[in-house]
């Protein structure tokens, strides 16, 4: 069975903009006949002026080359109204106008022939002029069929009457051949017409594939395919007035997450918009250009032309201003981050292939280190990708070789002053290269999906061990411990956590799962919190602040703590911005009765701000710092 698809992809509304256009270009095509039209008409009138003269009343002879050429001169007319007011009106109304002015050229010629002189040899002359005129009266209506069938029969049908009435071989044979010109100047103007119309359409057919070809469909910019021939032109551009450029690799974070919650049309969507806000914030630049392009669906090359390395770092990291409005999909804000990577023309490559793996290769140094942040290419990070790819494989071992540890921060409650729970924290305690930082293996356990088999461990050893405490009699401490979005997504989570509590006969109010803001937009994630709370599990969003899914999930569920992100906790009290947000969150969270938690005290002065706004909990370095079980038991026995 044979399978017939359309290799040029266009779709119905492409097909309707291509005829329109079809249409268009017929048009232009038949006003661009006017003048050498016009021009020709005009000789011929004087010609045939001089040919009749003195065998034609001349009144009446002088009355038909003024009208004649009056009908030259409104199709000139028409032709310059055309060229000057062509987008003001309809395809249609200009159609109609040269339609109307080319009848009119046609029936003012007729009564040329009814003055047809005696003289034979004037006949001759006249008859060569008349047929001359017909055929160009055909050519200039090649587009137009029923345009050419109507000016021809005009034309000829009178000069066969003609030869039919004056009788005789001659002119008999004059007659006949009127007629079979007239068929075969329809026939070939019909041809003509429809040859032309493929054509045209074939040519905007292969512009539009082509196009396609070159541009991302769903944005409308330049693609990968482009992308490599704009580099080439910078290089060419700078090369002469010894300027650089900048490539710019933005690649948003989180996308897959979007796609599988709300859908690949939500996705889209937010794609659509990332481009729109960065052709804005093209636009709105002074200094430089910015010309963009998308690679991939999720990520977009920038080029900026002049670039000037003073002050570079600020005017890249602009361009995360164009994520600090949220985007909204069905009536929910979601907040969006992204991972930039830069290289520079002359400095981190001379070429276009070279600078394109340097930008890609910087922007995954940044969304190793948790993204939303800009990389600028260094040589060390290329010589580090065969180290990532052993990181890779040691990683897959590690879970079998029990190269994994829980390190385990205080939770501190405010009213007590005393520990009353910990946050568990996994670390890796790699054989040749000594403890290696969660920033560097967990986004790649992300991306490999090795976080699911990972975060299983976390939730059995987290158990294991706050069954371990309660037993030595610190039994009300509770243990948080964090799902990755792709655990969120396994279908049997609750009944793996379900297990794990079994298995370690522990009740389920001493585990608090942390989830993150923007995970909570997932509808898959609304079910699992009301499994969570059916099961009895606290639970908390982590970095609270730092997303956009709205706030109305905090009354839909029973959400038992929020993390007020320690970026704000940080820049207390010196900064304003902080004090307000974090002032706002422990305010709101009382008045919805939430429990508070600040991450990342470091300072008495910290600490008293929090004190004094009411903050519930606190965790951080002015504690303790994340410690081993051990350690942690000789904290509680303190």
């Amino acid at each position: 069975m044979d399978i017939v698809v359309d290799q040029k992809q266009i779709s119905q509304d492409e097909r309707v903009q291509v005829t329109k256009q079809v249409r268009s270009d017929l048009v232009d095509h038949l006003y661009q006949g006017c003048l050498p039209g016009t021009l020709t008409g005009l000789v011929v009138s004087v010609l045939i002026y001089f040919d009749f003269y003195g065998y034609t009343p001349t009144r009446l002879l002088i009355i038909w080359l003024i009208a004649f050429d009056f009908m030259m001169i409104a199709l000139s007319t028409v032709y310059f109204l055309y060229m000057k007011y062509k987008y003001l009106f309809s395809l249609v109304t200009w159609e109609w106008a040269y339609s109307i002015t080319m009848v009119g050229c046609a029936l003012v010629w007729v009564p040329i022939i009814l003055l047809m002189p005696d003289d034979t040899m004037r006949q001759y002359l006249a008859l060569m002029l008349l047929f001359l005129a017909t055929t160009g009266y055909a050519t200039g209506t090649i587009g137009q069929f029923s345009l050419g069938v109507v000016t021809l029969n005009i034309l000829l049908i009178p000069l066969t009457i003609w030869g039919f009435y004056q009788g005789g071989v001659f002119y008999n044979s004059i007659g006949i051949y009127a007629l079979i010109y007239m068929g075969f100047l329809i026939g070939i103007n019909h041809r003509s017409t429809q040859w032309f119309k493929d054509s045209l359409k074939l040519k905007i057919e292969n512009t539009l594939v082509s196009y396609q070809a070159n541009h991302d469909l769903l944005t409308n910019l330049p693609n990968q395919r482009l992308l490599p021939q704009y580099v080439e032109s910078a290089i060419k551009a700078v090369k002469s007035t010894g300027d650089t450029f900048a490539l710019i690799c933005f690649s948003l974070n989180r996308m897959e997450m979007i796609n599988d919650s709300l859908g690949h049309a939500a996705g889209n969507a937010v794609i659509r918009a990332v481009s729109d806000r960065l052709n804005s914030f093209a636009a709105s630049m002074k200094d430089e250009s910015y010309f963009v392009t998308i690679s991939r669906k999720d990520t977009f090359n920038i080029l900026v032309l002049p670039f000037k390395l003073e002050d570079a770092e600020n005017k890249i990291k602009a361009l995360f201003s164009i994520l600090d409005d949220p985007f909204y999909l069905e009536k929910q804000g979601v907040k969006l981050t992204a991972s930039i990577g830069v290289s520079i023309f002359g400095k981190e490559g001379s070429d276009a292939h070279s600078l394109l793996i340097n930008a890609d290769a910087a922007m995954l140094r940044a969304k190793q280190f948790g993204g939303n942040r800009l990389e600028f290419y260094k040589s060390e990070i290329n010589a580090e990708i065969p180290k990532q790819l052993e990181l890779e494989t040691d990683l897959h071992a590690a879970l079998e070789h029990k190269q994994f540890l829980l390190y385990y921060q205080p939770l501190i409650d405010l009213k007590t002053r005393k520990i009353c729970g910990m946050e568990a924290l996994i670390r890796w305690a790699h054989p040749a290269r000594g403890f290696i930082s969660p920033i560097n293996f967990i986004p790649l356990a992300e991306e490999t999906g090795l976080i699911v088999p990972i975060g299983q461990w976390v939730l059995e050893e987290a158990c294991r061990q706050i069954k371990i405490w309660h037993e030595m009699g610190f039994s009300s401490l509770k243990i948080a411990v964090n799902l990755a979005e792709k655990q969120l997504r396994e279908p049997n989570l609750i009944e793996m956590i379900q297990h794990i509590l079994k298995k370690e006969n522990l009740d389920a109010e001493f585990l608090e799962l942390e989830i993150t803001e923007t995970a909570i937009l997932d509808e898959s994630v609304t079910r699992l919190i009301k499994e969570f709370k059916r099961v009895g599990l606290n639970l908390a969003v982590d970095d609270f602040g730092t997303g956009y899914s709205g706030l109305s999930y905090l009354k839909r569920f029973s959400i038992n703590k929020l993390k007020i992100d320690q970026s704000f906790v940080r820049d207390i009290p010196t900064s304003n911005d902080s004090i307000t947000i974090v002032s706002a969150i422990i305010a709101m969270a009382k008045e919805l009765k939430v429990y508070t938690l600040a991450e990342g005290v470091e300072t008495k002065e910290q600490l008293q701000f929090l004190i004094d706004k009411g903050c519930d909990f606190v965790q951080g370095y002015y504690f303790s710092k994340p410690v081993d079980a051990e350690s942690f038991t000789q904290l509680l026995k303190k």
